[in-house]
Order: C-alpha cells, then structure tokens, then sequence
C-alpha cells in the first residue's frame, strides 16, 4: 500500500513538472510571433541574393524593414500595396510597407504613388502612380534621380522642397555639410508678386522668396543670386525658402529665351561666392535647401533598364 502510494506521489510529481516545463515553453511563442514584422511582399531574381544576411535563390517573402542585397543579379520587389521596386547589381536597400532606404547602387521605382526612397537623408517622392524613375547612389555622397515618367519631388532632412524632377529630366544631389548648409544659389527671373519678390529656379523648378539690395531693380530679369536662408522668416506660400542675397549678377535681360531652360553648362560660383562648396556635376550647380544640385550629363534619363535587367521580369518559383 505504502509503495502504491509512493508510485502516485512520484506520477503526480512528474506530471506537474512536465505541466510546468510546457507552460514556460509555450509562454515565450508570443514573443517569437512578435518580433516577427508584417509580410509586405516579396522579391525575386534569376539567381541568388540575401535576405536579412541569409542567401536565397530564386524567391523570397519580406517582411517590413527587410533588408536586401543583390551580387550578380538583379532583384525586383513586388510589394502588396502594388509599388514595384527593382534594385540593379551589387545593391541594397532597406524595404518598408511606405518606404525604402537605398543603401548601396541603384533601384527603379515604379507604380509607387504612396511609396517613397530615402538616400542620404533625401526623400524622393513621386508625383503620381503613373511615375516611374532611376535612383543612383554615386559614390558616397551624391544621388542621382531620373525621371522616365511622370516627375518626382525631392525634399532634405527638414522635409523641405529642393527639387521638382520633370519627365526625361535628372539630377544630381549633393547634402552639404552643416557649416555651408545655410548657403544658397538659385538662378531665374526675378517675379514681383503681391508685394513679394520670388524666383523660380530653372534647375530645380523650385520657387523661392529673395530679399536684398539690387533685387528690387532686377523684377523681369534673369539673374542669380547668392545668400542665404532665413528659417525665421516664412515665405509665401508657394515658395519653399526664403533667402536673403548678398550677390545679385543679372544675366539677361527680360526671361530666357526658353522658359525653364538651365542656364549656360560649366557655370561657376561665383568667387568667394560660395567656397568650400562642392561642384556635384559638370553642369549648373545650385544650392538649395542645405543641397548642392546640379544637371546630369549624358542620356541617364532615357535609360529605361538597369545594368543586368532583361526586359523580363523574373518568375516566382513554384
């Protein structure tokens, strides 16, 4: 009887341990089930690429803030809310639900309407779902954006317009350091509206507001100007900065002969104008926003594919 009694104690034992072990495992699925981030789609190559540091082949899932990274192939990113994302040989890009960060090479973007790229503390935005565009990181301090259709807006790390990218148009970014982030220089004619004084740039197709000696007898012509921003004075509405010139230089009289035409390739600051600023292209440089801008040269934004792109898209595995 007493052993009996013996066998019972030990089964009961037994079984509340093994109930408790269980009940300490399965505490900790919610956790692992946690940390697990949303699937936003999925990516897709004619060979291998990495996931997250993990090598795939052929077809993988994302989930948001995935990180991918393509060798020797190119990656297209199918996402769910229907933006298309492609990124070309040797690149990576850190992808969202919203967004994603390019972090190496180059991606082209389309049917991305609430979709948007991050590079070097810029944000790229297209216009409409309609627009599709390039996006290069040159080195390790420019990007360069093409629109092939429709147009993009590209704003700095205050979320302030700095460019407005037409169809068949490409530019090149340059975030300047915050020493020379106040400067600015921005060529175009000079606008009186209901008592304020505005300039559209015929690089970026931004307009700003400008005050400053020799403005005001500049209204109808085509100049530049060098200054800086003034964050403590709001512009008018359709501006996106206000600038206080220091150097006026008038350039023609009345308009350009074609409205929006860039101003002369090759042209310089001028001296002492804006020192220590880099040049981010052979073509007019304007600084804006706290960033360099400058035209691309070449036909970047007639290209349509990516170095390694087929004009097929790659097939998802079954």
């Amino acid at each position: 009887m007493q052993q009996f009694l013996n066998f019972r104690y030990i089964r009961t034992a037994l079984f509340q341990t093994i109930v408790a072990f269980l009940i300490v495992r399965l505490s900790t699925v919610p956790n692992v089930v946690e940390a697990a981030g949303p699937v936003i789609g999925t990516a897709v190559a004619k060979g291998s690429f990495r996931v997250d540091n993990a090598t795939v082949i052929g077809n993988a899932t994302l989930e948001e803030g995935a990180t991918v990274e393509t060798g020797s192939t190119v990656s297209s990113l199918e996402l769910t809310n229907g933006t298309r994302l492609t990124l070309g040989l040797t690149s990576r890009g850190r992808v969202y639900g919203d967004h994603m960060v390019l972090e190496r090479g180059e991606s082209r973007l389309e049917r991305g309407s609430d979709y948007h790229v991050e590079a070097l503390g810029l944000t790229i935005k297209p216009e409409t779902g309609n627009t599709s565009g390039r996006l290069s990181l040159v080195g390790a301090a420019r990007v360069r954006v093409a629109a092939l259709t429709g147009s993009f807006r590209v704003l700095n790390s205050r979320g302030m317009l700095v460019a407005n990218i037409g169809i068949g148009s490409a530019l090149d970014f340059e975030p300047q350091a915050s020493s020379t982030s106040g400067l600015a220089k921005v060529t175009g004619v000079v606008q009186r509206k209901n008592g304020h004084l505005t300039l559209t740039d015929e690089t970026t197709n931004v307009t700003v507001e400008i005050t400053g000696p020799g403005v005001e007898r500049e209204v109808g012509n085509r100049v530049e100007v060098i200054g800086s921003t003034d964050s403590s004075f709001t512009p008018v509405p359709e501006a996106s900065e206000y600038i206080r010139v220091t150097q006026v230089r008038r350039i023609g009289k009345g308009p350009a002969v074609a409205s929006g035409a860039a101003a002369p390739a090759g042209a310089a600051p001028t001296a002492g104008s804006a020192g220590g600023i880099a040049n981010v292209s052979t073509g007019t440089l304007v600084i804006i926003g706290g960033v360099a801008v400058a035209a691309t040269v070449g036909g970047l934004a007639a290209a349509h594919e990516l170095p390694g792109q087929s004009g097929t898209t790659p097939q998802m595995s079954r």
